[in-house]
């Protein structure tokens, strides 16, 4: 529902304080009630529908503004929605001043003004083209989303594609579910049975958006980057403006308007597909490529067609995509330096119509479910299985690799971040050093074991994968003796707080340039005598 801009239809809305008002109004007038009464009767319904859901931003908004319309037709003055709508947020904006920063009053705000000023327009330009059933949805739906469009840019950066579908879709259930949901609350007071049997007619209609959101969801490009942060917000608030002046009071200057706002259409779309094609084809045939997995790990090496992977990340597509647009068909070796989740969940996106060849795993003795999950995938494989050991040599191309710790069963490790896989590989003039999730006593650990690898390393242009996304936990004595020249930090959103300050300054002060995946995306290095460093960006899908 995230993914289809369908959540609010999870929170109670001015819609739903609509239905129910006009529904209580409509029957006591085909009940020939009059008019005094079916205004009281509707006003007493609109007080008790609040007092029930609870005073919520969007709910008050749209309970103050059916005060003033109603209030206006009851004396006979007549009274215009945009009118009610924009006096009932100046009212709540005096009373109660922050809900300028109230992202569900906004929303609620926003969705009203799109549906007063250009839902009917709309409408009437699509009802040539089609049913007057359907192009009232379209408009419906297309105008409420395109208004509300700059706030949600701040909770999700991005654009859903199959919105206004979804919408259009589920919009028939909407009433009926919020009626039968009131109606259910009412009869509980005089008979539970009977009330649990409307809440069971209301759920089959509520499972309905289910299956929509479930089905749509999983379409491709469900949802498009978009030009990001403040510059985004203000693209789609210029179309906006320019849209809601053309129906408005510029009216006289719709055409020129209405060009320009297609003409910042056109140019954000253009930003936003260089952004998508730099993204998918920054990679080439780098020789190492840092994969964005959010917070987790992922790194390529590779040399004359031959492959190396370390770990893969905790998601199944982000894995896989990642070595989609870098041609990967083949991994040759794949290290799986410990089964913490966010290292080797996501191996079945890795190896997702690929062949490996060998699999080096940690054989410290971890009996979490996700050791027998992952060996047993990759034995469904077919792929062949080992511990990974101090001392394991082989070759990648021009590379020799070279695992530096822990020993076959780790027992010299504490527990199983102490104990992951120390992957190096180095040619005559680069050497590249992935840590794991090794904290500062298995960092020192390896400085003292290792020290004849590590001073090989140094002596070439060192790219080190920093230990644990740069969590506090690191040895300065380590990274100083390595002296590196880039510091890699795979790193996602996360509540951990890395990268830690302290990790930052370890690295900064050792020269090294610093990159993090939460910042730059994917990260390709050329291993040139000049190393060529190159970034994919953040998309905001």
């Amino acid at each position: 529902m995230k993914t289809l801009s369908l959540t609010h239809l999870v929170a109670v809305s001015g819609a739903n304080l609509a239905i129910i008002v006009g529904a209580i109004y409509f029957l006591c007038a085909g009940l020939g009630m009059p008019r005094n009464i079916r205004y009281l009767t509707a006003l007493i319904a609109m007080s008790g529908y609040v007092l029930l859901v609870g005073p919520e931003s969007s709910v008050i908004r749209a309970a103050t503004m059916a005060l003033f319309v109603m209030i206006g037709l009851w004396l006979g003055r007549g009274s215009t929605a945009l009118n009610s709508l924009s006096l009932a947020i100046v009212v709540l904006l005096m009373i109660d001043p922050g809900l300028a920063t109230d992202i569900g009053f906004a929303l609620s705000a926003f969705a009203t003004a799109g549906l007063l000023i250009m839902a009917a327009p709309m409408f009437e330009w699509l009802r040539q083209y089609m049913p007057d059933v359907i192009a009232m949805g379209i408009a419906a739906s297309s105008s409420a989303q395109l208004f509300t469009t700059p706030v949600l840019l701040i909770l999700q950066p991005s654009i859903p594609l199959y919105s206004v579908l979804a919408n259009l879709i589920v919009e028939p259930v909407v009433a009926p579910i919020t009626i039968l949901g009131i109606l259910s609350v009412i009869v509980s007071s005089v008979n539970i049975p009977l009330a649990g049997g409307v809440s069971y007619l209301a759920s089959i209609m509520a499972n309905w958006i289910v299956i929509v959101a479930q089905e749509l969801s999983s379409w491709p490009a469900a949802r498009l980057h978009f030009v990001k942060g403040v510059l985004g917000i203000l693209l789609v608030a210029l179309v906006v403006a320019l849209l809601a002046l053309s129906f408005g009071i510029f009216k006289p200057a719709a055409r020129q308007l209405r060009i320009s706002a297609a003409l910042v259409c056109v140019l954000a779309i253009s930003w936003s597909a260089t952004d998508q094609i730099r993204h998918t084809n920054f990679a080439s045939d780098s020789a190492l490529l840092v994969c964005d997995v959010g917070q987790g790990d992922a790194l390529l090496v590779r040399d004359s067609g031959q492959v190396v992977l370390v770990d893969v990340g905790r998601d199944d597509d982000l894995i896989d995509q990642c070595l989609q647009s870098a041609g990967v068909k083949r991994i040759d070796l794949l290290v799986l330096t410990h089964f913490d989740a966010d290292h080797v969940a996501g191996i079945r996106g890795a190896i997702r119509n690929r062949e490996v060849g060998l699999a080096l795993v940690s054989g410290f003795e971890d009996d979490r479910p996700l050791v027998s999950i992952v060996q047993k995938v990759l034995a469904e494989a077919g792929v062949r299985i080992e511990v990974g050991r101090t001392g394991l040599v082989g070759n990648l191309g021009r590379f020799s690799w070279k695992i530096l710790q822990p020993s076959s069963k780790a027992n010299e490790s504490s527990d199983s971040n102490d104990a992951s896989l120390i992957f190096a590989a180095w040619d005559d003039e680069h050497a590249v050093l992935a840590l794991g999730d090794l904290g500062e006593s298995g960092q020192i650990r390896l400085l003292r074991n290792a020290m004849h690898d590590l001073s090989l390393l140094r002596t070439r242009q060192l790219i080190v994968k920093v230990a644990h996304h740069g969590s506090a936990d690191q040895s300065s004595e380590l990274y100083e003796f390595l002296s590196p020249v880039a510091a890699i930090f795979s790193v996602g959103k996360n509540d951990y707080g890395h990268p830690a300050a302290s990790a930052l300054s370890i690295l900064e002060r050792t020269g090294a340039t610093v990159l993090r995946t939460d910042q730059l995306g994917p990260i390709a290095i050329d291993l040139d005598a000049e190393l060529g460093i190159r970034s994919g960006g953040k998309l905001t899908t």
